[in-house]
C-alpha cells in the first residue's frame, strides 16, 4: 500500500502559512509519503495568466491521478486557498476508480474563523466532505464542531498539538522572568489588542513580529524587539511567558479571531513551547485544558489578571513550568503529535 501527500508549491513563497504546512510535509516525508506537487508559480491577475494557471492546475491534478496506485493513501493539507481546475474531479475519481483513502489534515476551518466574505471556503469545505475518508482536526472542541456538521466521529482523529521544528536545543537554558512575550503578526488588523497593552499596569511586554507601528519607548511597559526570520524567533525567547491571545479586547478574547480560539490550536502556542518557555492562554480557549493538564503555564480570563497571577509565581514554580515545557518541546521537535495522528488515521 503506497502513501502519498499533496504539496502545494508557490515558488519562493511556497505555501501561505508555510511554517506549519512545511513541517507537516517533512513529517510525512519521514513516514515515506511520496510528494506530489501542485505548482503555483505565476501570481499575475490578468486574464491570460489566470487561464494559464488553471490549465497548469488541471495538468498537475491529472498527473497526480495517473501517478497514484490503486488502494493507496493520500494526505491533503486543508484548506486550499485557491480555486484549482481538476482538483475535485480527480480527487473524487481517485476514490471511485482507484479506491484511494484520502485523509484531510486540517490547519484552519475558515467557516469557524469567519474572516472572509464570499462563498469560496464554504464550497471548499463542502467539497472536502465529499472525498475525505478521515479528518485530522486540532482538538476535541473542533472534533465536536465536525460532528455537529454531520461527520461520523469514527472518521475524526485529534492532533492535540501542532509539531514545530526549529534549531533550538532542548537543553538550552531558560531564565526566570515574569515578562510576557507576544510573537507573530502585530498589525492592527490581526492583533488589535496589542495596541491597548499600555493600559495594563505593572506588567512588562516584549513584542516580536511584523506590523507593529508604535515607536519604541512610547509606553514604558512595552518593548518592541523587532521582526525576525521564523528560524530566528525561538532563539530570541529565552525567558518569561509566551502569550496566546486574540481579538480587540484586553478583558476577553473577542470577535471572530477571539472566538476561533475556542476551537483551534494556535501555531503560536507550538512556537512558544518549542522555544522552551511557559505559556499563558485564555481560560475559554480550546488549548486551556492542555496547558493546565501538562502544567506548562497558566490561564487567565482577562489580561488585567496578569499582574496578580504573575506576582504569585516564584522562581521555583517557574522552573517547574519550564521542566514540563521541555517534555512537550521534545515531542514537537520530533513530529510526535502528527505521527500519532497519522497512525490513528491510517492504522499503520
Amino acid at each position: 500500500m503506497k502513501k502519498y501527500q499533496i504539496v502545494e508549491y508557490y515558488g519562493d513563497l511556497k505555501h501561505a502559512g508555510s511554517k506549519a504546512t512545511n513541517d507537516v510535509v517533512k513529517i510525512l516525508d519521514e513516514h515515506n509519503f511520496e510528494k506530489l506537487n501542485i505548482f503555483v508559480n505565476d501570481k499575475k491577475n490578468d486574464l491570460i495568466s489566470k487561464i494559464k494557471r488553471q490549465v497548469t492546475f488541471f495538468k498537475n491534478w491529472k498527473s497526480i491521478y495517473n501517478n497514484i496506485e490503486r488502494n493507496g493513501i493520500l494526505v491533503i493539507q486543508h484548506p486550499f486557498r485557491k480555486r484549482q481546475l481538476g482538483r475535485l474531479k480527480y480527487l473524487t475519481k481517485l476514490k471511485s476508480k482507484k479506491n484511494v483513502t484520502i485523509i484531510s489534515l486540517i490547519h484552519d476551518v475558515e467557516l469557524i474563523r469567519n474572516m472572509f466574505t464570499g462563498d469560496f471556503y464554504q464550497k471548499e469545505f463542502e467539497e472536502m466532505l465529499t472525498y475525505a475518508d478521515k479528518f485530522i482536526v486540532h482538538n476535541d472542541s473542533m472534533k465536536k464542531w465536525f460532528i455537529d456538521k454531520g461527520i461520523n466521529s469514527n472518521k475524526i482523529v485529534t492532533l492535540n498539538m501542532f509539531d514545530y521544528f526549529n534549531d533550538k536545543q532542548v537543553d538550552e537554558s531558560i531564565s526566570f522572568s515574569n515578562k510576557v512575550i507576544i510573537a507573530g503578526n502585530l498589525g492592527k488588523f490581526k492583533s488589535p489588542y496589542v495596541y491597548k497593552l499600555h493600559e495594563i499596569k505593572n506588567v512588562d511586554f516584549e513584542l516580536l513580529g511584523i506590523g507593529y507601528d508604535i515607536p519604541n519607548g512610547k509606553y514604558s511597559n512595552i518593548n518592541y524587539l523587532g521582526s525576525f526570520l521564523p528560524e530566528e524567533v525561538p532563539l530570541k525567547m529565552n525567558y518569561g511567558f509566551g502569550l496566546v491571545w486574540d481579538g480587540d479586547s484586553l478583558e476577553t478574547c473577542s470577535g471572530n479571531t477571539g472566538n476561533y480560539l475556542r476551537y483551534n490550536n494556535p501555531h503560536k502556542l507550538s512556537l512558544y513551547i518549542s522555544s522552551g518557555i511557559p505559556v499563558i492562554v485564555w481560560s475559554e480557549s480550546a488549548v486551556a485544558d492542555f496547558v493546565l493538564e501538562n502544567k506548562i503555564g497558566f490561564v487567565v480570563d482577562s489580561l488585567f489578571d496578569l499582574n496578580s497571577m504573575l506576582s504569585k509565581i516564584s522562581e521555583e514554580e517557574y522552573y517547574k513550568y519550564v521542566s514540563n515545557v521541555k517534555i512537550i518541546m521534545k515531542n514537537l521537535k520530533t513530529g510526535y503529535y502528527t505521527s500519532q495522528a497519522l497512525k490513528n488515521a491510517t492504522r499503520i
